[in-house]
C-alpha cells in the first residue's frame, strides 16, 4: 500500500523543482534573446581581456573553481547528511560540470551570469527540505530501499518507496551542481586558450593549490558558509562583464540571505574544520546537546546530582561507569573520542591519576570545556590531546592501565576524494593492535559502539579477537545508545562475572557475538569499512553510480554537441587513473601521518604541488616523447602496490618519509606524461574537458574498494596507464610508419 502519509516529503521536493523548471523555462523563452545576448557578451568580454591580466586571470578563474567545488561539497554534506554516505557524489558532479565547460571554453556564448542563481536555488530548496520538513519527513529522504542499508548506519525502511524520493533528490542535486560549475568551466577553458598550453596549465595548477590552501584557511577559522561562497561569488563577479555586475551582485546577495536565514534559532551552529555542529539544550534539564554533521552525537550528562529515583540516568551513568568495574581505580586512562567529556568525567569519578583525552576535532572540545556542568577539562589531572586517535596511539611513548574507546562514530568524510569516513582506521584490527600495544601488563582496552545489528556485533568481536591473538572479548549490552561495550584484557578471561552486570541491568552477549553462523569481515587497514559486515557490492552504490552515468550522458549530449577526438582519449584514462591514485593516497598519507584536517590539507596541497614540478619538468628539459615517463609511472605503481600487499613501511620517520616518496612518485610521472601529452596535442580546453571527464570514471571505479579494497585502486590504476601507455605506442608507431611511407613515395 502507497504511504500517503508521507506524500509531503515528496511534494516539497517534487513540487519545488517542478515548479521552479517550469517558472524557470517559462522565463527563459520569455528573455531568449536577453540571455543570448548576455552570453555572447561575457565570452567577448573574456577574449578582449587586456593581455596583461591573462595570467592571472587563468590563475583567479582556477582557484575560484577547485575553492567553490570544495565549499559546494563540505555544504552539501552539512545540509544534507545523507552525502557523507554517498561519498563522492558531489565531487562527481563538479566534475561533471567543470569537464562539460572547459569542453565548451571555445563556445561563443559563456552563461557566466546563471552560476549565482544556480547556486542559491540549490541554496533555498536543499535548506527547505532540511529545515522545512517534519523531522520524520525529513527522515525519509534519509533511507535507501536496500537491506544494506542497515550496515552503513541508516534507519530501517517502512516502503520502498521512500527510498526512490532519496535518489529523486540526489538526481537534482547533481543536475543542480552541474549546471552551476559549467559556466566556471567555460572561463577557465577560455582564458587558457589564450596561453601556450604548458603555460597555461602550469597557472591552471598554481591556481588550484591556491584554490585547496583558501579552503583549509577558511576551515582553520571556523568561518561559516556565508563566507566561503562571498569569497567565491565575489571572484565571479570579477569575471562579469560590465554591462551584467548589477545583476551578479543582485543574485549574490540574494544567495547570501537565503544561506543566512535563521532557520533554527533555538540552535548554534559551529563549522569546525570537520564538520558542521548544531548545539542547543534539553527541555527537562537545560544541559547541552550536539549534532555532528546534521547527526545527533552526544548528551551531556551530570551525575553530581543524581536524583536516586531517577532510574534512566542512573542506568545511564551505570555504562559510563562500566569500564571501571573491569579495571578499578586505574592509574592511566586513554579517552578515545573524547568529545564533550562524558567518558572523562567517568575516569575521574573512577579515581584516575592521569586522564589523556584525544579529540579530533577542536570545536568538540571547546563545547565540552565551556558546556559541561562537571567541568572534567578544567581538572589538572587531565590532558587534552587534539589529535587523530590513530596516530596518536601509534606515535606516544604513553602506556595506560585502560583504554576507553568513547561512541566514537563519525559521519563525515576523510576528505572530499576519498570514501572512507574521519574514522574508518580506528576500528582496524591494525589500529586495535596499536592500542595493544599501549596497555601495561595487566592492561584493559574497553570499546563501545551503537551496535545496530548482530552482524556489526560479530565484526567487532572478531576484530578485538584477532587483535588480541584470538582471546575472545567479552561483550556487555548497555542499554544506552544501543551501545554495546567490548572488553578486551592482556591476561583475563570474563573480565566482569555475571551478577554484578544482571544487578546493573545489563546483558552478556558475548555467546551470541561467538557464534560463527553470524557472517562478518573484518576491517583492516586495507578495507577499512566498519559499516559493511560483509564484502559485498552494495546494491545502493550500484544504482548511484548507474543514475550518475546516466545523468552525466544527458548532461553531455544535451550541451556538447561535437564528437570527442580520438586523441584526447589518453587524457580520459589519465584522468581515471590520476583519480585512483590520488584517493589511495589521500587514504594512505593520512594513516601514516594522521588524518588531522591539518595532514589532509597539507597531502592534497602537495599532490597539487607535484603535478605543477612535473609540467616544470617537461619545460625545463623539453621532454617530447612520454614513453620513458610512463615506464617510470607503471614503475613506481608496482613499488607501492608491493610494498602496501607487504604490510607497509614502518612506522619511524624514515618509514613515513619512504611512504610519502613511493606514493607520491606515481602523481609527479602521472604529471610528466600529462605535460608531455599537452604540449602536442589539441586545444588545451578539450583536453582539460576529456582529463576531467576521465576523472569522474575514475571516481566512479573507486567505489570498487569497498568490495576489494585499497590495493585494487593500484591495480586498476596501472591498468589504465597501461591502456593509455600501448595507445601512445600505438600512435608511435603509427606515425612511424605514416613518415616512412611518406619518405618512400617521394621522388629522389
Amino acid at each position: 500500500m502507497f504511504p500517503w502519509h508521507s506524500f509531503p516529503a515528496y511534494a516539497l521536493a517534487a513540487l519545488g523543482v517542478l515548479v521552479a523548471s517550469v517558472g524557470l523555462r517559462f522565463l527563459l523563452t520569455r528573455l531568449e534573446q536577453h540571455l543570448d545576448r548576455a552570453g555572447v557578451e561575457q565570452a567577448a568580454f573574456l577574449q578582449t581581456l587586456s593581455e596583461r591580466y591573462v595570467n592571472v586571470s587563468i590563475f583567479a578563474s582556477a582557484a575560484l573553481s577547485l575553492f567553490l567545488e570544495l565549499s559546494i561539497i563540505r555544504w552539501q554534506a552539512e545540509v544534507f547528511p545523507f552525502l557523507a554516505f554517498y561519498k563522492n557524489l558531489s565531487l562527481l558532479a563538479c566534475f561533471a560540470g567543470l569537464g562539460l565547460g572547459y569542453a565548451m571554453g571555445r563556445r561563443s556564448r559563456i552563461p557566466l551570469f546563471v552560476t549565482v542563481p544556480l547556486f542559491c536555488w540549490q541554496f533555498a530548496l536543499m535548506t527547505g527540505m532540511r529545515y522545512g520538513m517534519t523531522g520524520e519527513q525529513f527522515r525519509s529522504l534519509t533511507v535507501l530501499p536496500f537491506p544494506e542499508q542497515l550496515n552503513m548506519g541508516l534507519a530501517a525502511v517502512p516502503h520502498f518507496y521512500y527510498g526512490l524520493q532519496t535518489y529523486f533528490v540526489l538526481s537534482v542535486l547533481f543536475i543542480l551542481t552541474a549546471l552551476a560549475f559549467v559556466p566556471i568551466g567555460q572561463v577557465c577553458g577560455s582564458l587558457m586558450e589564450r596561453r601556450e598550453k604548458l603555460t597555461a596549465y602550469g597557472l591552471n595548477l598554481l591556481g588550484s593549490l591556491t584554490g585547496v590552501l583558501l579552503t583549509f584557511l577558511v576551515s582553520g577559522f571556523w568561518l561559516p558558509p556565508t563566507v566561503w561562497f562571498l569569497i567565491g561569488f565575489s571572484v565571479v563577479l570579477l569575471f562579469h562583464a560590465r554591462r551584467q555586475l548589477l545583476w551578479g551582485a543582485a543574485s549574490v546577495a540574494l544567495a547570501l540571505v537565503v544561506l543566512e536565514w535563521p532557520v533554527q534559532p533555538a540552535w548554534q551552529s559551529i563549522h569546525s574544520p570537520y564538520q558542521l555542529l548544531e548545539v542547543g539544550h534539553r527541555e527537562d534539564n537545560g544541559l547541552m546537546v550536539v549534532r555532528a554533521a546534521g547527526h545527533y552525537y552526544q548528551r551531556v550528562h551530570d551525575f553530581t546530582r543524581l536524583n536516586q529515583g531517577d532510574t534512566q540516568a542512573q542506568q545511564t551513568r551505570n555504562y559510563y561507569d562500566l569500564p571501571y568495574r573491569a579495571s578499578p581505580q586505574p592509574e592511566n586512562v586513554a579517552v578515545v573520542g573524547a568529545g564533550t567529556g562524558n567518558d572523562v568525567a567517568a575516569a575521574l569519578r573512577a579515581g584516575a591519576r592521569h586522564v589523556d583525552a584525544i579529540e579530533i576535532d577542536p570545536a568538540i572540545l571547546m563545547l565540552g570545556r565551556v558546556g559541561h556542568p562537571e567541568h572534567p577539562y578544567s581538572d589538572p589531572r587531565v590532558r587534552t590531546i587534539t589529535n587523530d586517535a590513530r596516530s596518536y596511539l601509534r606515535t606516544t611513548n604513553q602506556h595506560y592501565d585502560l583504554i576507553v574507546y568513547g561512541l566514537l562514530d563519525s559521519h563525515t568524510l576523510l576528505s572530499q576524494a576519498s570514501s572512507v569516513r574521519l574514522d574508518s582506521f580506528v576500528y582496524t584490527v591494525q589500529g586495535l593492535r596499536e592500542a595493544r600495544a599501549r596497555l601495561r601488563p595487566h592492561g584493559v582496552v574497553s570499546v563501545a559502539f551503537a551496535v545496530l545489528n548482530d552482524q556489526l556485533g560479530r565484526k567487532l568481536y572478531l576484530m578485538l579477537e584477532q587483535a588480541f591473538d584470538g582471546r575472545p572479548p567479552q561483550c556487555i549490552e548497555a542499554k544506552y545508545d544501543k551501545g554495546v561495550v567490548f572488553l578486551e584484557s592482556e591476561d583475563k578471561g570474563a573480565l566482569i562475572s555475571p551478577e554484578p552486570l544482571a544487578n546493573l541491568g545489563f546483558r552478556d552477549k558475548t555467546t551470541l557475538y561467538a557464534n560463527p553462523a553470524l557472517r562478518a569481515d573484518v576491517s583492516t587497514d586495507d578495507w577499512p569499512f566498519l559499516y559493511m559486515p560483509e564484502r559485498v557490492y552494495p546494491i545502493s552504490y550500484l544504482v548511484m553510480v548507474a543514475l550518475i552515468f546516466i545523468l552525466s550522458l544527458v548532461l553531455i549530449t544535451n550541451f556538447l554537441g561535437e564528437r570527442p577526438s580520438l586523441g584526447h582519449f589518453p587524457f580520459f584514462l589519465l584522468g581515471a587513473g590520476f583519480m585512483l591514485v590520488e584517493t589511495k593516497g589521500i587514504t594512505e598519507l593520512g594513516l601514516t601521518f594522521g588524518n588531522s584536517w591539518q595532514v589532509i590539507g597539507v597531502v592534497i596541497a602537495g599532490i597539487m604541488v607535484m603535478a605543477f614540478l612535473a609540467n616544470c619538468v617537461v619545460q625545463w628539459l623539453n621532454i617530447e616523447r612520454p614513453l620513458l615517463p610512463y615506464l617510470f609511472l607503471l614503475t613506481t605503481l608496482a613499488a607501492g602496490w608491493w610494498i602496501a600487499h607487504a604490510g607497509g613501511l614502518p612506522s619511524t620517520w624514515a618509514g613515513r618519509a619512504g611512504t610519502a616518496i613511493v606514493l607520491t612518485s606515481p602523481m609527479f610521472f602521472s604529471g610528466i606524461v600529462f605535460s608531455t601529452l599537452l604540449r602536442s596535442r589539441g586545444e588545451i580546453s578539450g583536453i582539460m574537458g576529456m582529463n576531467l571527464f576521465g576523472a569522474m570514471c575514475g571516481g566512479l571505479l573507486e567505489y570498487n574498494s569497498m568490495y576489494f579494497g585499497f590495493q585494487f585502486l593500484y591495480l586498476m590504476a596501472a591498468g589504465l596507464y597501461l591502456l593509455a601507455f600501448l595507445w601512445e605506442v600505438a600512435g608511435f608507431k603509427s606515425e612511424t610508419l605514416t613518415l616512412r611511407t611518406t619518405a618512400a613515395g617521394e621522388p629522389s
